[in-house]
């Protein structure tokens, strides 16, 4: 009988790698396209509620919408509004598509999706000023920062209109917008046909799996008669 203990080998250094390589995913999320433009999107259109408060609201079969402070909690916010409401450059959205708007003060407007889209955009417009920044932010299911984009608001570079993000599959489960005056319309998404990525922790399980089998594998011949 061959006794034998077995001894750290490639396996072990296996499991080290898979937990390095998902920590080094979870740091760098993959990265989701800026886009101005969305063929194919399926529109998500916000109901006429003309509501002013706080709190979620629910609508386009999966869509939840909320306005929230930068200090935590909710903010009041205009959804599904369709009356007159003029923006600092003259714009009034009143009397026509229903559209989401936070005032005279800075929060954030969260689109949040139950099933994960590949793409999200909306049209924007905010107060032009120069004290202000507007940030745009992609999340996945897991809250990881997919993508973010910041811009001073009265950057020339970055005119109202259409904005959103793309990714290669369904990913993107929050698309929120932080900033000072400003307002949404006309959400639409696009869902992809390609399977999502798995998280960093389901790799990491997945090589795991793999190296334990392996290593009992390697035990068992190790424990075997000569």
């Amino acid at each position: 009988m061959r006794n034998s203990i077995p001894q750290a080998g490639p396996f072990a250094a296996l499991a080290g790698l898979a937990i390095s390589l998902a920590l080094s995913f979870a740091a760098q999320p993959a990265a989701a396209a800026v886009i101005t433009s969305l063929d194919g999107g399926v529109a998500r259109d916000m109901p006429v509620l003309n509501r002013f408060g706080s709190g979620e609201v629910s609508f386009a079969d999966g869509v939840t919408y909320e306005s929230l402070a930068l200090t935590g909690g909710g903010l009041t916010s205009a959804f599904g509004y369709t009356g007159s409401y003029t923006f600092p450059d003259g714009t009034n959205w009143g009397g026509g598509t229903p559209f989401a708007a936070i005032g005279l003060s800075t929060g954030i407007m969260s689109f949040t999706f139950d099933d994960p889209v590949a793409a999200v955009l909306a049209e924007f417009i905010w107060a032009r000023a120069a004290t202000s920044f507007m940030t745009f932010s992609a999340y996945n299911a897991s809250g990881a920062l997919l993508e973010q984009l910041t811009f001073r608001s009265d950057d020339p570079a970055h005119p109202k209109g259409f904005l959103g993000f793309q990714h290669a599959t369904n990913d993107i489960s929050r698309f929120d917008i932080q900033g000072y005056y400003f307002g949404a319309r006309n959400l639409s998404t696009l869902t992809s046909d390609t399977a999502a990525v798995p998280e960093p922790a389901t790799w990491a399980m997945l090589i795991l799996g793999f190296a334990g089998v392996g290593s009992a594998v390697r035990r068992r011949r190790l424990m075997a008669p000569a």
